[in-house]
């Protein structure tokens, strides 16, 4: 079972969704830390190594972007937020 580790431009995106998405992506991120090839889309250029896992809620798509760090068995949760606009604000962390 891999550790997961929220960036803090996870952590505070995460922080501003309600208690019950929250909740939904807390068990998202139970599995994702179990499988965590499995479970999500491996993203392609410029987003190699980046996977993102798809969360529909009250009819809202919203998305987990992550990396996997398999020689120390973190996933690395880079940012969680809404499907509109996500991977062009991944893409801007991403290339900080």
């Amino acid at each position: 079972m891999y550790e997961i580790f929220l960036t803090n431009t996870a952590n505070k995106s995460q922080k501003k969704l309600d208690k019950p998405l929250r909740l939904k992506i807390k068990d998202s991120l139970t599995q994702i830390a179990n499988d965590p090839e499995g479970l999500g889309e491996k993203l392609t250029s410029p987003l190699t190594n980046i996977y993102s896992h798809h969360i529909k809620y009250t009819g809202k798509e919203f998305r987990i972007a992550y990396s996997i760090d398999t020689d120390n068995l973190i996933v690395i949760v880079h940012l969680i937020a809404a499907h509109e606009n996500f991977y062009k604000k991944l893409k801007l962390l991403i290339d900080r």
